[in-house]
């Protein structure tokens, strides 16, 4: 139900498994919100988060009202793709506003360019009005890009390794000035699920970040850990319905405090 492969799962790109969503014919999956204090009980709390996909299987909408204490705070991001399914745009409410970030595609569906707006929406997240605040450009020569800034002058290069399986083994980002190399190096279990992602900052020999995985037997992720110079700082459980294999809740527990969010999917809805 979920994809992994790249890291990609409970990030900000779409992580869900088209094929699975299309064949199930689910519409959208809504949870209600739990939180949870240091020794304290699960409480219920006002709120609520949803996915909704389209007749395709691929993700459009992500919907997040969340209780901060005193109110609701809403995020809401929506997506758009070609006809080939490759994401084009995201829209998305941050910062007491909203932006749009639109990818331009080469023939490869390759990412050329990266265009950021202020827009203003409708509460169908249709645009009403955008303004250009940046853009940056990609050139592709062999396997290597290379990132072209706002004033059209190269500043960052980056290239992907895979062993001979196809496997992705490294990425490997590296600024032009200055020479400062990030690299991500993957791990993966005997059954070519990546368990580990570890990102190394130039010739420091130990990773500054590390992302770690887990699985179920059906190769539904169970865990991903979040690490920042050795020290664990974002555990996420996942734990799916053992009737009907979906997604069942997503426990986001912050280790310094051990303040715990719960999202409960309460209701499925199908096309």
């Amino acid at each position: 139900m979920i994809l992994n492969q790249d890291g990609e799962a409970f990030t900000k790109q779409p992580f869900f498994n088209t094929e699975f969503i299309k064949n199930n014919q689910i519409k959208s999956l809504k949870g209600t919100y739990s939180f949870k204090k240091n020794n304290d009980m699960i409480r219920h709390v006002p709120g609520s988060f949803e996915y909704n996909f389209n007749a395709e299987g691929r993700l459009i909408s992500v919907i997040n009202h969340k209780w901060n204490g005193k109110s609701i705070d809403t995020m809401v991001q929506f997506y758009t793709y070609n006809k080939t399914g490759v994401l084009t745009s995201v829209k998305k409410t941050e910062n007491k506003g909203v932006t749009l970030q639109e990818f331009g595609l080469d023939s490869l569906n390759r990412i050329v360019s990266i265009s950021n707006f202020r827009i203003s929406i409708d509460e169908n997240g249709k645009l009403l009005k955008k303004t250009e605040m940046n853009k940056e450009t990609m050139q592709y020569i062999k396997n290597k890009k290379t990132t072209f800034n706002s004033y059209n002058l190269p500043y960052l290069i980056s290239h992907d390794e895979y062993n001979e399986d196809g496997y992705k083994i490294n990425s490997i980002d590296k600024l032009k000035m200055g020479g400062t190399m990030y690299k991500k190096a993957y791990s993966y279990n005997e059954k070519g699920l990546v368990i580990s992602i570890d990102t190394y900052y130039d010739r420091n020999p130990k990773p500054v970040e590390r992302l770690t995985f887990k699985y179920d037997e059906f190769d539904n992720i169970l865990e991903r850990n979040e690490f920042k110079q050795g020290v664990l700082i974002r555990d996420l459980q996942v734990i799916f319905d053992t009737k009907t294999g979906l997604l069942y809740s997503i426990i986001d527990r912050n280790p310094r405090n051990n303040f715990m969010s719960i999202i409960r999917f309460t209701e499925y809805l199908y096309h």
